[in-house]
């Protein structure tokens, strides 16, 4: 365990508290990957985790406190359950000062592995043998997809990033909840999305999306997707009937690459319209070599409008000669 996230369990603990790494940062841990988003839950209040750690944030509506120290971004939550939800939003939870009752509100067994200051094991919920099975298994029963639908989406960007196979049980209520997907706010799915299509198993997720009939209700429609490292270009293959939510300079580059895949192939004119370091990343969804672009786009006689070294006057004198 780093040295920086021991620390801070320690510090909670030396002051009468209880307190463990908890989700993803010990799932990935357990899988040999790499994480810098630690969870921490624990029975301090926010206002005792602040106290001691000297923090001067606000705590969320929720009970936890967001923070970072060098590159990892901490969250500390206090014990909890949640009481009632509302448009998939827990509008009321109350505090408890133990883990047992706390993982039963998180969403899948593999996420409620929870670590000590002394990197031993807490598995509650049978979680490391789901890891072992390589299983997504929902936590409670149908009526948690209905609370918050996200979990849907949740489960299959985790069988996608972590090639896991979904739980029977969960595949049978997402089809049964699945018309609940559509109360999700855009940049929540967005959020979810994004990690799917940043994964080189992105064409498993939009797989399951279309199995269990939810591109629909996520308001997305595609012919074929092709993993690239590039965000924007994996965007711009898809077609978007919701207004997702991107910023103005997304927007504009989506559009690029759009423009460049619709036209098939990579000829002079994309090449000179859209200049070569957007036509390059498409090139990576065509399978071109990139070299053989590069040579192409350096044979072109102009490559953008500032080489046309020639004036208004000139032109019109050329118009008037031509009239002659």
């Amino acid at each position: 365990m780093y040295k920086v996230i021991k620390s801070i369990l320690e510090k909670l603990e030396n002051n009468g508290y209880i307190a463990y790494i908890i989700g993803g940062y010990v799932r990935d841990y357990l899988l040999d990957k790499k994480s810098y988003d630690i969870d921490i839950c624990t029975n301090a209040y926010p206002s005792d985790v602040k106290r001691l750690l000297n923090l001067d944030i606000k705590e969320s509506n929720y009970g936890n406190i967001t923070f970072k120290i060098e590159k990892y971004t901490f969250t500390i939550t206090t014990f909890r359950k949640e009481i009632l939800y509302k448009n998939r939003k827990p509008i009321k939870i109350e505090y408890i000062n133990n883990l047992d009752e706390d993982i039963i509100r998180r969403d899948f067994t593999i996420n409620t592995i929870a670590l000590d200051k002394n990197n031993n094991i807490i598995d509650k919920l049978n979680g490391m043998k789901d890891l072992k099975n390589k299983k997504i298994k929902l936590i409670g029963d149908s009526s948690r997809l209905k609370e918050d639908p996200l979990r849907i989406i949740r489960a299959i960007r985790f069988s996608t990033i972590l090639d896991f196979d979904i739980d029977d049980y969960l595949k049978e209520n997402i089809i049964i909840n699945k018309k609940y997907v559509s109360t999700i706010p855009l940049n929540k799915i967005k959020e979810e999305i994004d990690k799917i299509l940043m994964s080189n198993n992105v064409k498993k997720g939009f797989n399951l999306l279309k199995t269990f009939d939810l591109l629909d209700y996520i308001g997305i429609k595609y012919k074929s997707v092709v993993y690239i490292n590039n965000l924007n270009a994996m965007w711009a293959q898809l077609e978007l009937i919701k207004d997702y939510p991107f910023t103005k300079e997304d927007k504009k580059e989506i559009k690029i690459y759009k423009d460049i895949i619709s036209n098939g192939s990579i000829d002079n004119y994309v090449l000179y319209k859209y200049g070569l370091k957007h036509v390059l990343v498409v090139s990576k969804i065509f399978n071109l070599k990139q070299k053989e672009i590069q040579d192409k786009y350096n044979k072109l006689a102009i490559k953008n409008r500032d080489e046309l070294n020639i004036t208004l006057e000139e032109i019109n004198m050329l118009i008037n000669d031509y009239k002659k």
